[in-house]
């Protein structure tokens, strides 16, 4: 998985995964993922328990259970800690859910390296070379992205890696110290081009992304383009997208060619080119390859965005007055398309989280991967874990186990659970009033959300509740530890169950 979380328990449940009984020799528990070509199955690039899983043919819903199993330890918190406050503090999508996204994307990463793919020479014979499941996997796919495999961006049939591929420009000249005033780097780039590039043919360009549109935009002393593209694409493919299009349409044969545009990174990646560099990269060098042989040089000069060059002002410009009735390109980068699948993925269980009656209990809080960063080691990862779960041990909570003979607060006569004792009980009305100041809490009568709105705030605060904690009696090593929620009766989040 993406987290280390899972990683270092996994080895606890091979031998848990083998106590699922085997499916045999069908084929029908792992949707996009069952390739009729065997040699495929080693390409998928991924983790050991799915590759595990895959190996012994365990269902979905198991893997999603040996997953769940796997936090809980890694988190230290019960057996009965519902699985969507379980993701949400791991910030993991489901695994069974991972599962197919990385066919998917094993899919389309084939679909990008036509002709060179070991499954799909020829676009039109892409779904017809799968098991109709997985074809029709990739079909919802398509369908839901509102395009189709044609136009997907990638490689070219005679791709070109060459890290001299033409002159780049980064941070060769004065005028790209980006710090320097805006009135400075205007003059110094005017000083520029008449001292180093009077005789090239200038061309400018440039890529918006704005939350209704993706555009590219490029003109010269001639003519002009702007164009709209497809809305995943990114303002890094956008860009390079840019530059292509203006040699296909602005640039003048037999002369020299100067490209400037404000996209650092793309034009880095371009110079440092090589073989797994992303697909629009590896196009736009191929094109300026071939293109050097109808122009005498082609340059690219790197320009600081909106730092007073008219020239990149006006690209700029262009680019922002694209609209629904701009000229449509089809193109799509499958690097684009990834990174959507997978924030969508995530963004599943963050809706699952905000639907679900925790949001209101528990409150908007971050994963364990960013509070683990502001925690001294796994002992408090585990502490804040089961302090935002409220599964922290407490006398309120082990008499549900009937672990603990009386739940009530013996001052305030309230059951004495882990809200009760942080924010009511009379008993740390002292120490209450001194973490209220240090937290900059000004209401006395908050809930529990709001105090871990204000614990989670940032690091200082993180730690100075931690160090706090201690003045509230509260147990954070019961000797019962983990292992008296084995065999839970009851749960404080679900109706009582019974675990054998």
């Amino acid at each position: 998985m993406d987290s280390s979380l899972l990683e270092i328990t996994i080895r606890q449940f091979i031998k848990f995964i083998q106590r699922f009984p085997r499916p045999g020799k069908t084929r029908n528990f792992f949707v996009a993922v069952s390739l009729d070509i065997k040699s495929a199955y080693d390409s998928v690039h991924v983790d050991d328990l799915i590759l595990k899983c895959l190996q012994l043919e365990t269902h979905l819903k198991a893997c999603n259970v040996i997953q769940t199993a796997s936090l809980r330890i890694a988190l230290g918190v019960p057996i009965w800690t519902p699985d969507v406050i379980l993701l949400k503090l791991a910030g993991q999508e489901i695994l069974s859910g991972k599962i197919k996204r990385l066919a998917i994307q094993f899919f389309i990463k084939q679909i990008a390296t036509q002709p060179f793919s070991a499954l799909f020479h020829t676009p039109d014979k892409i779904f017809s070379q799968l098991v109709e499941k997985d074809a029709e996997s990739l079909r919802i796919t398509f369908r839901n992205l509102n395009c189709i495999p044609d136009h997907i961006i990638s490689l070219p049939i005679f791709p070109y890696s060459n890290p001299n591929v033409c002159e780049i420009f980064l941070k060769d000249f004065y005028f790209q110290n980006k710090e320097l005033p805006s009135s400075i780097i205007s003059s110094d780039f005017i000083e520029c081009i008449q001292t180093f590039f009077p005789n090239h043919f200038i061309i400018a360009t440039d890529g918006f992304k704005s939350h209704c549109h993706t555009s590219i935009a490029g003109f010269s002393c001639l003519k002009q383009f702007c164009y709209r593209i497809h809305p995943l694409n990114a303002v890094f493919t956008a860009e390079v997208l840019a530059i292509c299009q203006a040699l296909d349409e602005l640039v003048i044969p037999e002369t020299d060619i100067l490209i400037l545009s404000d996209s650092f990174p793309a034009l880095s990646s371009l110079k440092n080119i090589f073989f797994h560099s992303p697909k629009v990269i590896q196009r736009l060098a191929t094109k300026i390859h071939i293109r050097k042989n109808l122009n005498k040089k082609i340059a690219l000069l790197w320009v600081p965005g909106h730092s007073g060059v008219s020239w990149n002002e006006k690209a700029d410009s262009i680019a922002k007055q694209v609209s629904d009735f701009s000229p449509y390109i089809d193109w799509i980068a499958s690097e684009d398309i990834l990174s959507h699948l997978k924030k969508q993925s995530f963004q599943i269980t963050e809706e699952n989280y905000h639907k679900s009656k925790y949001q209101l209990l528990i409150g908007n809080t971050p994963d364990i991967l960013t509070i683990s960063k502001w925690t001294g080691n796994r002992v408090q990862d585990r502490l804040i874990a089961r302090i935002i779960s409220k599964t922290i041990t407490t006398p309120g909570l082990l008499s549900r186990f009937n672990l603990h003979p009386d739940s009530l607060c013996r001052v305030c006569n309230e059951i004495n659970d882990i809200s009760h004792i942080l924010l009511r009980c009379q008993k740390y009305a002292s120490v209450r009033v001194t973490l209220w100041r240090k937290l900059n809490i000004v209401s006395a009568n908050i809930t529990y959300n709001v105090l871990l709105s204000h614990v989670l705030v940032n690091k200082n605060h993180l730690l100075i509740f931690v160090q706090t904690l201690k003045y509230f009696d509260i147990d954070q090593l019961h000797p019962f530890g983990n292992k008296c929620f084995g065999s839970i009766v009851s749960s404080p989040f679900r109706s009582p169950l019974n675990y054998r």
